[in-house]
């Protein structure tokens, strides 16, 4: 999650690089990242399925274009720059064996900011 929070947070301040490591994870991490990221609504990307020509026969994804961070993606964002939000759902990924649904991290982060708003 650490990874998906500094893709969106270096999308959306305009210095994401693809073929750059971030935090020391490789290039094909980054692009399965982005990969269920997209799935999930919270980047505009254009991945490719290709065939790997080192070795001909597996497929990997190639990033043809990455257009930045959708509206679920700067929600996600802002609920994860909430220091003691993002907090609480690490430790309660840690606690279930990071078996937890995107959904339910999301929805548990912005329950805790209303919270402590004052709003519920």
């Amino acid at each position: 999650m650490e990874l998906v929070k500094e893709i969106l947070a270096q999308l959306r301040d305009g210095n994401y690089h693809v073929e750059e490591e971030i935090d020391g994870h490789s290039e094909e991490k980054i692009i399965y990242h982005l990969k269920i990221m997209e799935e999930n609504d919270l980047v505009d990307v254009n991945l490719s399925e290709v065939i790997n020509t080192r070795t001909g026969k597996e497929k990997e994804w190639m990033v043809g274009a990455v257009g930045g961070l959708t509206w679920k993606g700067h929600e996600f964002l802002d609920a994860a720059e909430h220091s003691s939000a993002w907090q609480q759902a690490k430790d309660f990924v840690r606690e279930q064996g990071s078996n937890v649904p995107f959904a339910v991290l999301q929805k548990m982060m912005m329950a805790y900011i209303k919270q402590e708003a004052g709003l519920s």
